[in-house]
């Protein structure tokens, strides 16, 4: 379904930057969202750039992660594509955009091959902050046994603990608290996991939490 949704999508992006770069480029770009690995490969043997980016910043590697295409990732990695891009608008890695369209084998691909668990975005999230706040239990799972850290703090004092309550994400909100999350961390306006889940009427949420 998230992928359907994403389609229209990158075909709107991948139309716009139609005169950009190369005619390779452009259909390395089409083909990373389909997960063709065999395509991919042959268009790096023709010259086609690992890095090539489209006018929002989106590179192959990034739109492969979107999708949840495994295998294409993995090529496009071993092909050398840069562990740091980012979108231009939102400035979100493979990680993160792996994490928030719940592809949680990407996610465990990503960290295996060492991309960094804590990045930030333009918004001072991490991948798992999008995880907890989208009740993506798996992918919280996956990132935090790739390192990432359970307490994250973003500048207005939220964790994902306090993300995932307020949402109301209950199994995610019991995974962070079996792994350790801490339930007594106040956000800038001075609310917790457990008073935000109150507010946001979640009582078996609040329930959960001390």
């Amino acid at each position: 379904m998230a992928a359907r949704r994403l389609a229209p999508l990158a075909a709107l992006l991948l139309a716009a930057a139609c005169g950009q770069g190369s005619s390779l480029d452009q259909r390395l770009l089409r083909v990373a969202t389909q997960g063709d690995r065999r395509k991919v490969n042959e268009l790096l043997a023709k010259g086609a750039h690992v890095d090539a980016v489209d006018e929002d910043g989106w590179t192959p590697l990034l739109w492969a992660a979107a999708h949840g295409n495994e295998d294409t990732v993995i090529a496009l990695l071993d092909a050398g594509a840069s562990r740091q891009a980012v979108t231009r608008r939102e400035q979100q890695g493979p990680l993160t955009l792996a994490a928030k369209w719940n592809r949680v084998e990407v996610v465990q691909t990503l960290l295996r091959r060492g991309l960094a668990p804590n990045q930030r975005d333009n918004i001072g999230w991490s991948a798992l902050m999008w995880a907890s706040l989208q009740g993506r239990t798996d992918v919280a799972g996956a990132l935090l046994d790739g390192g990432a850290s359970i307490n994250f703090v973003d500048s207005d004092g939220n964790t994902p603990l306090i993300l995932a309550a307020r949402r109301g994400r209950l199994d995610t909100v019991k995974l962070l608290l079996a792994r350790g999350a801490r339930a007594d961390v106040r956000n800038v306006d001075g609310e917790t996991a457990k008073s935000l889940a109150l507010a946001d009427d979640y009582p078996d949420v609040a329930a959960l939490l001390p």
